[in-house]
């Protein structure tokens, strides 16, 4: 009940602040400590200890790794990291939809730059290095206003792959000019290419390291396919799908509807997991060795018992930590659990994908998959 009032009070405060203090607060132990959910899913020669994250832009600097631990979260993504430091777009730049459960915001990549979280990421891996049993994905994206962004994400992989589990490529956030140019097959293909010559130049030179694309909801199912093909092409481990969305839903109701930005939180689910169901077709229709990160409107455990049900391998949150507080996995967890006792799944490999729609899915997730079938 603490935590609720504690969450309910900080969401009081403007979004940064209230984002920041949140950060301190986890730096400094303020968080519960929760026993260790199971519920394990393997993804090549990653072993997670369960299918949760919290999205790259909670953490943007890598400050809070191992407190995301104790919050029974099986990974996290911390960015996304430019090269140089960057302040981002002018503020105010984040806003709460209070009666949507949503949040838009146009940070513009704002972050410490890579040499500040190198220092981080070497501190976290002293304790727990690449391998242990909390996966670390780090998320990379070019400077607003470099000259070079193929050489951006060349430099950023070169740099931190050391330090990751799974690197990510964003190429997707609406609040960088021209950035989701890069779902462009050649240009595409340019930033693949930049990203594996620096992974070769890289301390670890783990030429295996898992590769994710973070994609666009707002781009057309032509566009997903192109981007599906070229993922296999180049042996890409998989996407995250989605970031946010610059569409906005009829429904909103909140005042700060019109303000420019991605919106993400729970107007985004319906958008982001018809994307996810159509790739995962495609990828079965193809018979690709694709892997499908979940993002965008995960609320609760039916919300991520359907992104399962519609192929997701993993699942990431983000805006419902904003409304819910540091027990939204604990919560998540013990409700899919039951979806799966109801439903006599023994894996969630057992459901991944065999529905095509977020409608339906969220059918079997309310009234069991009996009903379904």
């Amino acid at each position: 009940m603490i935590w609720k009032f504690i969450t309910f009070l900080v969401r009081k405060l403007e979004p940064e602040i209230a984002h920041q203090i949140s950060l301190i607060a986890l730096k400094l132990g303020f968080h519960p400590r929760l026993k260790r959910i199971e519920i394990p899913v393997k993804i090549n020669n990653l072993h997670f200890t369960n299918f949760l994250g919290v999205a790259a832009g909670f953490d943007k600097n890598a400050q809070i790794i191992e407190r995301i631990h104790y919050l029974n979260f099986g990974l996290t993504e911390v960015g996304t990291i430019t090269p140089l430091p960057q302040y981002g777009n002018p503020k105010p730049r984040v806003f709460r939809l209070e009666k949507d459960k949503a949040i838009i915001n146009r940070n513009g990549f704002n972050n410490l730059g890579m040499a500040q979280a190198i220092k981080k990421l070497k501190n976290y891996r002293k304790k727990f290095p690449v391998g242990s049993d909390f996966i670390l994905g780090v998320n990379i994206g070019p400077n607003k206003d470099s000259n070079d962004r193929f050489n951006d994400y060349e430099i950023l992989s070169k740099n931190l792959s050391e330090f990751a589990d799974y690197l990510t490529i964003n190429i997707s956030s609406p609040n960088t000019p021209n950035l989701r140019d890069f779902h462009q097959t050649n240009n595409l293909k340019k930033v693949l290419i930049s990203v594996k010559n620096g992974i070769a130049k890289s301390k670890s030179l783990d030429l295996q390291l898992p590769i994710f694309l973070k994609i666009a909801p707002d781009i057309s199912k032509n566009d997903l396919k192109q981007i599906i093909e070229t993922a296999n092409e180049n042996n890409i481990s998989g996407l995250i799908i989605s970031n946010t969305t610059v569409d906005r839903n009829k429904e909103l109701q909140s005042d700060n509807l019109h303000e420019t930005g991605g919106l993400s939180g729970i107007p985004l689910f319906n958008k982001s997991t018809n994307f996810l169901a159509l790739a995962s077709k495609i990828i079965k229709i193809k018979k690709y060795n694709l892997y499908l990160i979940a993002a965008g409107g995960v609320s609760d455990s039916k919300s991520a018992y359907a992104k399962i049900l519609c192929g997701a391998h993993l699942v990431q949150l983000y805006s419902s930590m904003t409304f819910d507080g540091p027990l939204i996995a604990e919560n998540i967890l013990k409700g899919l659990l039951q979806l799966m006792n109801r439903d006599k799944i023994s894996s969630i490999k057992d459901i991944r994908g065999i529905v095509d729609n977020p409608e339906d899915a969220m059918k079997i997730a309310n009234n069991g998959l009996k009903d379904y079938l």
